[in-house]
C-alpha cells in the first residue's frame, strides 16, 4: 500500500464514523412528521365537521398538518 491509499482508507473511515454518530436519523424525522401529520388531519377533520359554525378551525389545523407533509416530503425526495 502506497501513501494514497493509506489517506484515502483514513479518510473512508472518518466519515463513516460522522454517519454513524449521528443523533436523530431522517428516516425517525420523517416518522414523526408523518405522524404529526396524520393527527392533524384527523382532528382538523372531526373539527371541520363538528363545528359547522366555525370551520375555519379545521381548515387551519388540516393546512397545518399539510404544511408538515411537505416538509416530509422534501426530507424524503431532496435530501
Amino acid at each position: 500500500m502506497n501513501r494514497e491509499e493509506i489517506e484515502k482508507l483514513i479518510e473512508e473511515s472518518v466519515q463513516g464514523n460522522r454517519k454513524r454518530r449521528s443523533w436523530v436519523s431522517k428516516d425517525q424525522v420523517r416518522s414523526v412528521l408523518n405522524t404529526l401529520f396524520l393527527i392533524a388531519a384527523a382532528i382538523g377533520l372531526i373539527l371541520y365537521f363538528a363545528l359547522p359554525e366555525n370551520r375555519i378551525l379545521g381548515m387551519g389545523i388540516i393546512g397545518g398538518g399539510m404544511i408538515l407533509k411537505i416538509i416530509e416530503m422534501f426530507l424524503r425526495f431532496m435530501l
